[in-house]
């Protein structure tokens, strides 16, 4: 009995594990590359998807804080930062602050068109803002970026 309980324990753990798995080019790509670039070089602001959602927000649901109204149209055009080889080599709670608080490995803001996810939500994350697992996932797609 008890190896057939170790048997399930040890293919439901790695069912969830394998089920768990985040794909971090797709957020990337879903998420980042309309001003980061498609592989994290860096990019033109606004230059993707600006196309409005369902709520009037723009791609990203939270892309710029959905600031493309009064002041919004002078932020277009900026250069945003490579990631891939700069910000993703950052300590993971560091990276996570950017995305999440919009705050640099040195405790600066990031440019105020930078969205805070924290207070915003991911296209596949209908709302609720991003996890620690989907930062990670998209740190260490932008890791493997060369």
């Amino acid at each position: 009995m008890k190896s057939s309980y170790l048997a399930f324990v040890t293919l439901f753990t790695s069912t969830l594990c394998l089920a768990a798995a985040l794909d971090g080019a797709a957020l990337y790509q879903n998420n980042c590359a309309q001003c980061h670039g498609e592989r994290g070089m860096g990019g033109i602001v606004g230059m993707g998807n600006m196309t409005p959602d369902a709520s009037g927000t723009t791609a990203g649901n939270g892309m710029m804080n959905g600031m493309y109204g009064a002041g919004g149209s002078g932020m277009m055009g900026l250069k945003a930062p490579k990631l891939a080889g700069d910000a993703s080599a950052w300590e993971p709670e560091l990276f996570e602050r950017a995305v999440l608080q919009g705050i640099d490995d040195e405790g600066h803001p990031l440019n105020r068109v930078m969205p805070h996810w924290g207070s915003s939500s991911f296209r596949s994350d209908h709302g609720t803002a991003p996890t620690k697992a989907e930062v990670d996932a998209i740190q260490q797609y932008l890791q493997a970026q060369k």
